[in-house]
């Protein structure tokens, strides 16, 4: 007998059960549930990464910025990657239908947190998307980053110059150190601020358990400045992504803003009418996105017409810059419906 075609209801039903990624010769779908520390143990410290660990202690660096010669002013950040709870709905309400939000909330998560020089103390909690990291043009940027995960993790940072070995990328048995930090080890990032890096770029693991830390938020904001540039009044950092099964272990999917679903929960953003207003969106998950602001309207740097809905892939990051005329509460979203419904969406409160 034939087997029935498939219909609409039941392709969406069994859409969870395809094929992810493997991982660790694991196959995954979007609603497996991982360890993910059981995983990388299955993982092969790569040669080159077990050369320069062998004989050092967890707390000396893995790499030496004397081999990088710093061609500008420095600026040195200290990042760890670490395990921390997180609640996706805090306030257990959807802000724009006015309703609870029901079922677990809770997990997890892999964050980046921010510490004094030497990782004396942290200068916060741990955050999602991670410490915001500027320069400016001619600077080079050291990050000392130290893994406590307990999987290997990294920092693959877009847009600024590095070297082949500052790449911060899994590749196999061709893995430099920076692109598997083991856990309790630390490593000298060393980035470049060239002429022609100038913007608004982001930062996340690219280890070999990618991309499950990426989607248990392990990611951040970069942004470059020309020395002299205005810099706006009011500024916003903003990732939109997904926290499903896979990285939390739930049973629900939540389209985020900043590690939040649902207005009330993710970013309320304030500004003042006659202030210079800019906002920084990437998207950093398996969708497409859109990000739109009610009520307002910016000149599209691609084509140079005045928009007011940005569509943004896997990896892209928009500006959105315009002078703040338009007060009230307003809504900033993701205008695919479904993402928008399951809490990619946020406040924008506007003051005379």
């Amino acid at each position: 007998m034939p087997t029935p075609p498939i219909g609409r209801r039941q392709f969406v039903l069994n859409a969870g059960d395809a094929l992810f990624c493997t991982l660790a010769g694991h196959h995954l779908t979007a609603d497996s549930k991982v360890d993910l520390d059981h995983l990388s143990s299955q993982v092969p410290v790569p040669p080159k990464v077990q050369a320069a660990d062998d004989g050092w202690s967890t707390t000396r660096f893995v790499s030496d910025t004397k081999a990088h010669a710093a061609a500008g002013p420095v600026r040195e950040y200290w990042i760890k990657a670490v395990k921390t709870p997180w609640n996706i709905v805090p306030t257990h309400r959807d802000g724009m239908m006015d309703t609870r939000v029901r079922g677990k909330t809770k997990f997890h998560a892999l964050a980046y947190r921010a510490f004094s020089p030497n990782f004396a103390k942290p200068l916060g909690p741990p955050q999602i998307p991670g410490p915001l990291i500027e320069a400016q043009t001619g600077d080079t940027v050291i990050v000392n980053f130290r893994n406590e995960t307990g999987a290997p993790v990294t920092m693959h940072p877009h847009g600024i110059f590095y070297t082949n070995d500052m790449d911060g990328a899994y590749k196999g048995k061709y893995t430099d150190p920076g692109g598997f930090v083991q856990h309790g080890h630390t490593f000298q990032y060393v980035w470049e601020a060239r002429p022609g890096t100038e913007g608004a770029w982001l930062y996340h693991d690219h280890g070999p358990m990618d991309p499950i830390p990426v989607f248990k938020g392990l990611f951040g904001h970069l942004i470059i400045r020309k020395p002299g540039d205005p810099v706006p009044d009011r500024e916003f950092f903003l990732a939109f992504h997904s926290f499903t099964p896979l990285a939390t272990n739930l049973d629900n999917s939540f389209s985020c803003i900043n590690g939040r679903a649902y207005a009330g929960n993710t970013p309320t953003l304030r500004s003042k009418v006659g202030q210079t207003v800019a906002f920084y969106v990437f998207a950093l998950d398996d969708d497409f996105h859109t990000f739109h602001v009610h009520g307002h309207r910016w000149l599209d740097t691609d084509g140079g017409m005045l928009i007011d809905n940005k569509t943004i892939g896997p990896g892209d990051i928009i500006t959105a810059k315009f002078t703040e005329d338009n007060p009230g509460r307003w809504f900033y979203h993701c205008h695919v419906f479904s993402h928008l419904h399951m809490g990619m969406n946020g406040w924008y409160l506007v003051g005379a």
